[in-house]
This record gives structure tokens, sequence and C-alpha cells, in this order.
């Protein structure tokens, strides 16, 4: 899964001392750090998918190496106005992890009352929800796992390919209304085999895109 890999990666960075500069910098002043994570709730969902890390439940599968590091974890699900749990933790935390779909909007507001902050760490890719002028002028490290999307782009790319040239969503609608008329599917629905193909993402997505085609032979 996309989120496992987002996971491993994370922890890569902050577990290579020797290689990586966010552990260096997480490293830079002695003692255990409070790091929070901010995920979504999976509830019950959470139990049907061992590898379903990016919420609060799973917590991204890191706490157990997180604590036996000496660090203390805190994860929550609460991001919004003066009296979110996030915000009770902003004064004195060190790390703050999130994610792309349910992120924790950092203000300068926020990175001002940050005294101790030194990482802001997106679990996947993606700094729109951070203030980065106001995060710079702080010293602050922003980080992402970069490229550790590319292989869901690519596929969901794909999947909507082959939704539009096979007409899919009509199709679907009929049988969902209980109507079956192939005729009004069928004379908009296509092979996707021997079509040009464009793509307009970076050559990051291109790259990966390509391989998931070949069998088309676009």
């Amino acid at each position: 899964m996309a989120m496992k890999r987002v996971a491993a990666s994370a922890i890569g960075t902050l577990a290579s001392p020797g290689n990586s500069a966010l552990a260096r910098h997480l490293h830079a002043t002695p003692g255990p750090k409070k790091i929070v994570g901010v995920f979504y709730k999976a509830n019950e969902y959470a139990e049907m998918n061992p590898n379903f890390l990016g919420c609060v439940e799973r917590g991204l599968g890191i706490r157990d190496w997180l604590e036996s590091q000496g660090h203390h974890y805190i994860v929550t699900d609460d991001k919004e106005g003066p009296d979110c749990e996030l915000e009770k933790h902003i004064p004195d935390l060190h790390v703050l992890i999130t994610t792309p779909f349910h992120p924790a909007y950092v203000s300068a507001e926020r990175i001002k009352k940050a005294k101790n902050l030194q990482l802001l760490l997106t679990a996947g890719i993606g700094s729109d929800h951070i203030d980065l002028k106001a995060a710079a002028e702080a010293g602050l490290t922003v980080a992402e796992v970069t490229g550790s999307n590319v292989v869901s782009v690519a596929e969901d790319e794909l999947m909507r390919i082959l939704i539009l040239v096979r007409n899919f969503i009509p199709g679907y609608k009929q049988v969902i209304n209980g109507d079956w008329n192939v005729a009004a599917i069928a004379y908009k629905a296509y092979d996707l085999e021997g079509k040009d193909r464009g793509n307009g993402r970076c050559w990051t997505y291109w790259q990966a895109f390509t391989p998931e085609v070949e069998a088309f032979q676009l």
C-alpha cells in the first residue's frame, strides 16, 4: 500500500543519522523529543487492514520505534480551532507529522507559539498547509517524502483513462438505475490499445505511468 511505503520512507528518513539531515537536526539537542502526529480516524476500518497506517489508530506504524528511542509520541485527529488537541501541544512539540489528506495547517501564528519546533514532516508530498515564509524565518526544517505517491498517481491516471475510454460511468449509472441499453454505452466505448497517449504531469509520474500501459500497446 502507498501509505505503508510512505511510513517506511518517513521512518528511514528519521532513523538514518549517518545520511539524513533531518535525523541530524532532530537529534541536534539532547534528550527526548515530543512528536505529534495528526491523522484522520479510521474507526472500524483500522482493524480491517493491518497495513492501513495513515490513521490515528496506527499512527504511521512508528510508535514502537519512536518510543524505543526515548521520544514521546502523541497522535490526534483534532486539529482545528483554538481549543483543539493539536493546539494544546503546539507550545512544546519538537516535531509535527501530518498527511496530505488530513493536514494540520501550520500558520505563522502557530509557528510563533511553537518555541521548541524543529521539524515539520509531511508523510506524503506537499507543503501548501504550511506557511513556508514563516517556517524559513524561524529556521525550521520542512520536509516531505518525495516520490512516495508516484505509483499511486500513475495507477490513478490509468484508472481515469480506462473509465473515460470505456464509457464506464454511464454504464454504471444504467446498472444502478435498473436499465440495460447496451447500444447507448457501446457507441462511445473504445479499446485503449493502439491509441496515442499524452500526459501533462511531470517526468517522474510519466516514468511510473509508462510500464503500466505497455500491455495496451500505446
